[in-house]
């Protein structure tokens, strides 16, 4: 295309754009003040959804050979040198502006994550999901007196219904819990606890600066118990700690986009596509039956996400 091509093409862009929709709502000009976008919010949580359950089966299947500091160690190595990579090539800082809640998000985020992988070394997968995924429960609860934002009658009803779903799916016996089922509880509200910083640190620190020092803070705080089984792993081994890796890192990324463009309680309800997700490679992989609980409480949990669209919190002015 020759220069002048080229000038008449972007001219003809200009003049469309001045009869075109506003996109004032939809583009933020001031990155202290990020504009909320709902639907977009829902596809990166469903992208995310896709990588954890994904994650999910492979650490259950890796936890058989190796023990949890492993799983996080390499994790979040392959997190933290993809999104340095990515920074690198596209010349992105990755400058922290809000240590201190940086600090809280990446302390609370490796608890969650060190209880649930131990969980689910211990548990059946179902039910490792099911009590880990409280954590909107908890985001529901919390954020309102945490980062100040309303949580309405309605998204608190679908959320409790949602997760009524995902009982029905697992069927928990909640009378003979053990301690083991009580680390993934307990991974649950650190992880709400993780999301919520996320949310606030959206004002501050971009969605690739969150991910990136998360990774790093558990690459640390895991190379001391992990280094002395290193050089015992074998190619197998290798490879589906990586697909760990990689899973979790694009979840990060999915679920870290989808806090930064909607309200936390209400886009927290399409994280529970990732129990779906992981009862079917149970069904796959670990032999679980679809009972008609199953199907009812999937039922549950997709009508009340498609519910919540039409629950769309308005976005910031």
């Amino acid at each position: 295309m020759t220069s002048k091509g080229l000038g008449r093409g972007l001219e003809s862009i200009a003049e469309l754009a001045k009869d075109g929709p506003d996109l004032s709502s939809y583009v933020s000009l001031d990155p202290k003040h990020p504009v909320d976008s709902p639907r977009v919010a829902v596809l990166w949580m469903i992208f995310g959804s896709i990588c954890f359950g994904t994650m999910n089966a492979l650490v259950k299947w890796t936890s058989l050979n190796t023990d949890v500091w492993m799983i996080i160690f390499v994790r979040s190595l392959v997190i933290a040198v993809a999104v340095a990579i990515f920074a690198r090539y596209h010349k992105t800082s990755l400058r922290m502006n809000d240590p201190k809640k940086m600090f809280l998000r990446c302390l609370v985020g490796l608890i969650a994550m060190t209880l649930y992988f131990s969980a689910l070394s211990l548990i059946p997968i179902g039910q490792a999901v099911t009590l880990q995924y409280t954590a909107p429960l908890f985001v529901a609860l919390l954020s309102g007196s945490l980062i100040r934002e309303k949580v309405s009658s309605s998204v608190l009803f679908m959320l409790i219904t949602a997760f009524i779903g995902i009982i029905l799916i697992v069927s928990p016996d909640l009378d003979s819990i053990d301690p083991n089922a009580l680390l993934a509880l307990g991974s649950g509200f650190f992880a709400g606890l993780a999301y919520i910083f996320v949310r606030d640190l959206r004002k501050t620190d971009s969605p690739s600066t969150v991910v990136f020092w998360f990774a790093a803070f558990s690459v640390v705080g895991s190379v001391i118990q992990a280094a002395p089984g290193l050089s015992s792993l074998t190619w197998e081994m290798i490879a589906a700690l990586v697909g760990i890796g990689i899973g979790a890192g694009g979840g990060q990324v999915g679920i870290t986009m989808a806090y930064h463009k909607a309200n936390a309680a209400w886009v927290s309800a399409f994280s529970y596509l990732t129990v779906i997700i992981a009862t079917m490679y149970g069904i796959i992989l670990f032999d679980e039956i679809l009972t008609i609980k199953i199907i009812i409480g999937g039922l549950l949990i997709i009508g009340s996400g498609v519910a919540l669209i039409f629950f769309t919190p308005s976005t910031n002015k």
